[in-house]
């Protein structure tokens, strides 16, 4: 329970981490939310309000007494109010949040899927060739952008297959394109480590004996080595998490769908910064509790493991 204790004071630390590395990045951008508001004015009085702008969102106190406002309001959940919707930033951050959770819950639901058929067919495939091609996949899968995959996917089922409209298709195809554009990093991902751990698995002498009782190649793979393979590959879900929750921004914005995504673009592009630390801060604590939770699941998953281990 000690060991259980320090990862949830790391995940505090990684929380605040995450909201004073957003707050003081966007400071440091070129320009302000005053600026956005005031863009298009012209005359002699620019400046001035420009000025009152800047006065009237708190932009002309000192950064440090503007950090520590919004670290403090956000310890209260409060991040203020979004510049442009003159709406409370949680509100407007969760109007749109079930549209990303969706893409994301189904974008991890495929990679897993994806991984495990593939790193499966891996060891079930007898022609070298076919073997060594399938091997080569993850990696490749891994080295692609989630926005390079959105773009291919949607050139192709939008514009040549008409599977689903160019933009913002919030039908079920459309959620299923965009989820596949997002699982096949975090699919090639699991597959690495899934592949990996199912050599050193087939080599175990419980392999062995399943071998001399003459199970199929299918069922000593399958119902036998996989199950212990898998185990590592729990722990790992909680980084796949938080690229699944990183992509859904990309992926979003190449499909023009609404949710998250575009709410952060467009809110880094106006300088929103209410709604930009409490999209970073949530997307911090979805990554620390899921892998919190991973921590605290896996000993159930494999006994050999000890709390006080």
């Amino acid at each position: 329970m000690a060991r259980y204790g320090r990862r949830l004071l790391y995940g505090v630390i990684v929380v605040w981490g995450a909201f004073t590395g957003a707050f003081f990045l966007l400071y440091v951008v070129p320009g302000d939310a005053a600026g956005g508001l005031t863009a298009g004015a012209d005359g002699g009085d620019v400046e001035q309000l420009l000025a009152e702008q800047r006065e009237l969102l708190g932009l002309d106190r000192p950064v440090w007494t503007q950090y520590w406002d919004a670290l403090t309001g956000a310890l209260h959940g409060d991040f203020g109010e979004s510049v442009y919707q003159r709406r409370a930033a949680v509100d407007v951050y969760f109007d749109s949040f079930p549209q990303t959770l969706e893409l994301a819950f189904l974008g991890l639901l495929l990679a897993v899927v994806l991984g495990v058929t593939l790193s499966v067919l891996i060891e079930l495939t007898d022609w070298r060739w076919a073997r060594e091609l399938l091997i080569s996949l993850p990696p490749v899968a891994v080295s692609l952008p989630p926005f390079l995959v959105g773009l291919v996917l949607l050139q192709v089922c939008a514009f040549q297959l008409h599977w689903i409209k160019a933009v913002g298709d919030q039908s079920l195809g459309g959620l299923l394109v965009a989820s596949a554009a997002l699982a096949v990093a975090g699919g090639g991902s699991v597959s690495q480590l899934l592949t990996a751990n199912l050599r050193g698995a087939l080599t175990s002498p419980y392999v062995e004996t399943a071998r001399n009782w003459g199970l199929s190649r299918f069922d000593i793979v399958v119902r036998h080595a996989l199950r212990n393979a898998a185990l590592p590959v729990v722990t790992s879900l909680g980084t796949t998490v938080g690229v699944m929750v990183g992509g859904t921004v990309l992926t979003e914005t190449v499909f023009s769908r609404l949710g998250v995504g575009r709410l952060v673009v467009d809110a880094v592009n106006g300088r929103d910064m209410p709604v930009v630390l409490i999209a970073v801060t949530v997307s911090a604590v979805i990554f620390v509790v899921v892998n919190l939770v991973v921590d605290a699941v896996y000993p159930l998953l494999d006994r050999r493991i000890r709390w006080e281990g």
